[in-house]
């Protein structure tokens, strides 16, 4: 009896943090979006396009149809040049394969914590955009309280770094919960999913050393936002990711070279 009133417990608990994940996320998209502004002529990069579907959103928002986009899965990419999108397989731990000042406008979303080369990556970002040009960057937040939380009971920071997979996890109801939400049975192996899904997280950058990141490499912070406060619903997370932006669990920045 006891078993099966913990392990309801625990499936609400699952379902609750997966409906926290799931409306982050489509805030993230909204606040992605809404940060880009018309221009027909611009020249528009998407560094880890995955499939493209996210890049064709933003692209339609922007009202263009110069599309780049980069990823290191090749089936993927094959995805996303059955769209309007010119395809390039590239590792962006290393350099970008793109002329000096040649884009207008690049996306970085859900990319950065994939990398070990983040100085590079930024630098390279800097580079191809034109003097003007804008960045928008959306990542996790090292310094978020869920984070926290976890280093003090003394695990991995549940955005990682990771040591295996995204999926994994020292907390029972968290690994279950990143399963659930990825489609995957409570426990198993991976082997029929997507290697995308599966990638782990290596760098994830606190708010503040992630702005002085940019800053290092000539980029202005024009708009950051600070998405998700864990464990608290939204109408409550609305009102401390306000005030406290610094330990929200997402960051989403729009940033500009300045030269």
């Amino acid at each position: 009896m006891k078993i099966n009133i913990v392990n309801k417990l625990q499936s609400l608990v699952i379902k609750y943090l997966d409906t926290l994940y799931l409306h982050q996320s489509a805030e993230r998209r909204e606040f992605q979006e809404n940060i880009f502004t018309p221009n027909q002529y611009c020249r528009f990069l998407d560094l880890g396009c995955k499939d493209g579907i996210n890049t064709i959103r933003i692209a339609n928002k922007i009202r263009t149809n110069w599309v780049i986009g980069i990823d290191y899965n090749f089936d993927v990419l094959h995805k996303s040049s059955q769209k309007i999108i010119i395809p390039l397989i590239a590792d962006l731990n290393k350099s970008v394969p793109l002329k000096n000042e040649s884009i207008d406008v690049i996306l970085a979303s859900d990319v950065l914590e994939h990398l070990y080369s983040t100085n590079l990556f930024i630098a390279e970002t800097f580079r191809v955009l034109k003097p003007g040009g804008i960045l928008v960057v959306d990542t996790p937040n090292l310094a978020s309280w869920h984070n926290i939380f976890a280093l003090i009971i003394g695990i991995q920071p549940f955005s990682g770094p990771n040591i295996t997979t995204m999926e994994d996890s020292d907390l029972d109801i968290v690994r279950k919960m990143h399963r659930l939400t990825h489609g995957l049975n409570e426990e198993g192996e991976f082997e029929e999913h997507s290697e995308l899904e599966l990638t782990r997280h290596i760098v994830v950058i606190a708010y503040t050393s992630l702005k002085n990141l940019l800053k290092s490499v000539g980029f202005r912070i024009e708009k950051e936002y600070g998405l998700g406060y864990y464990p608290f619903p939204p109408f409550i997370a609305h009102i401390f990711q306000h005030i406290d932006i610094r330990h929200t669990h997402h960051l989403v920045m729009k940033i500009r070279k300045v030269v």
